[in-house]
């Protein structure tokens, strides 16, 4: 049985652009520390290889330090093998760190545009990859034949895009994939991970990034595990899911319909981070909507991360203000005949049926007053 440890994008120094400098440098301290856990683990679960699908550092901002610590992971753990492909943020191109630094001998990096692979006889794989040598990479490696050992656990390391096909990231496709015969295609280049999914004899997935940097990388992230092994020809695998992120960025949308204060406010927010279970590891962004009077403030800049049980928060006020209930019960127009029939289920103690009258009154007093209407 191989063991094999796939992870990708994982952007060592990247600048973290949301935050202050004391705070940016503890987040590129901790995505250090997330670099530090996946080695642990690989070491822990006895990894015969670890494969790194592109983009390991940033090259505009990797420090010699972080190439220190990298070298040191990699020398830690002798029997393992540690496979790299750059991609479009970490280029093998001249001047590049993977060029500059002396790496153990159990490090292998593709430092071609051409498709290569390594042989490691020993535990019967063989990897297949290629290197980025710019930011943009045009060619498809899937075209490339290859000469397979059917014998072997054949396994490609692609930094490449699945989902866009005029990306100027190695744009790919599922039937190349198929095409390729590999037993496994470990992809790096989207950092939204997938479960390993197969197509003909190949089973191929995301790693993802093992810790988001944005609101545009929510949620919990990690690594895949795979335990593998090739008997008269036929390939079996079983894989997991690890988290390695030592935060997560989330998004919340609450209707604050009916609400006035600002202790209900953050009283509904504290609701909703314990019923998600929300904590101290979370960078959160709340997002208020719904209809409240127009004499409504519920002054956001006060509410305080560590009152709302997390890391970080900021809260965007989109709730739609209007006037007074009764002037708008006694209103003529077609306004006010909206909210007439939608008042009694904007006071209901059912929160489903009170968000659902709130979004209808907000698209539809948008309408009338043509207004623009902004999703989350």
């Amino acid at each position: 049985m191989v063991k094999i440890l796939h992870i990708a994008d994982v952007h060592l120094d990247s600048p973290f652009s949301l935050f202050d400098v004391e705070k940016s440098q503890a987040r590129r301290q901790e995505l250090r520390g997330t670099f530090t856990s996946m080695m642990m683990y690989a070491k822990m679960k006895k990894a015969d290889i670890v494969l790194i699908a592109g983009d390991m550092f940033d090259s505009g901002f990797v420090t010699k330090e972080t190439m220190e610590l990298i070298v040191s992971q990699f020398e830690s753990n002798p029997g393992c093998r540690f496979v790299i492909t750059p991609g479009n943020h970490d280029p093998a191109s001249a001047g590049s760190a993977y060029l500059k630094t002396k790496f153990p001998d159990n490090v292998y990096v593709f430092k071609s545009e051409e498709v290569q692979k390594f042989c490691f006889d020993d535990i019967g794989v063989e990897v297949y990859g290629f290197a980025y040598k710019q930011e943009v990479y045009d060619s498809n490696p899937f075209e490339t034949r290859l000469y397979l050992d059917e014998n072997k656990i054949n396994i490609f390391v692609a930094h490449a895009d699945l989902l866009n096909s005029n990306s100027t990231s190695c744009p790919i496709t599922e039937s190349g994939i198929e095409k390729s015969g590999c037993d496994y295609v470990a992809l790096g280049h989207i950092h939204a991970g997938s479960e390993a999914v197969k197509r003909g004899k190949t089973y191929y997935a995301y790693s993802g990034c093992p810790e988001g940097r944005s609101f545009d990388e929510c949620g919990s992230k990690g690594g895949i595990f795979i335990e593998a092994e090739k008997k008269n020809g036929v390939f079996r695998a079983n894989f997991e899911y690890p988290r390695f992120c030592k935060k997560r960025y989330e998004k919340l949308q609450i209707d604050m319909s009916g609400l006035s204060t600002y202790e209900q406010m953050c009283a509904e927010i504290k609701k909703a981070v314990q019923k998600e279970g929300f904590g101290k590891d979370t960078l959160l962004r709340v997002r208020l909507t719904g209809i409240v009077s127009h004499d409504t403030s519920f002054m956001t800049e006060r509410v305080c991360a560590s009152d709302m049980g997390v890391f970080y928060i900021e809260v965007d006020d989109c709730t739609i203000p209007i006037g007074d209930y009764e002037t708008l019960k006694n209103d003529l127009s077609i306004k006010g005949a909206l909210f007439r029939e939608l008042f009694p289920k904007l006071k209901s103690e059912d929160e489903r049926e009170r968000k659902v009258a709130s979004m209808a009154l907000k698209y539809g007093l948008s309408a009338i007053m043509g207004a623009e209407i902004i999703d989350f």
